[in-house]
């Protein structure tokens, strides 16, 4: 399976991601585990990517 990825536009497989650090990490988990077998849905991209937010959003709480 080849991931669709759009760097200057920061998505991956359609799923828009608002800046370069979330999309890097949503790229590098995302990539890390189709090495291992993982085909991912672009619902699970949306599901990385909620999550990237959401610990973002912790850390910036603290």
């Amino acid at each position: 399976m080849k991931l669709d990825v759009n760097k200057p536009q920061l998505t991956i497989m359609g799923v828009k991601f608002k800046n370069q650090k979330e999309f890097r990490g949503a790229l590098y988990a995302i990539s890390s585990n189709m090495i291992e077998g993982w085909q991912p849905t672009k619902q699970d991209v949306e599901q990385v990517k909620d999550y990237l937010i959401l610990k973002q959003k912790e850390k910036s709480d603290d």
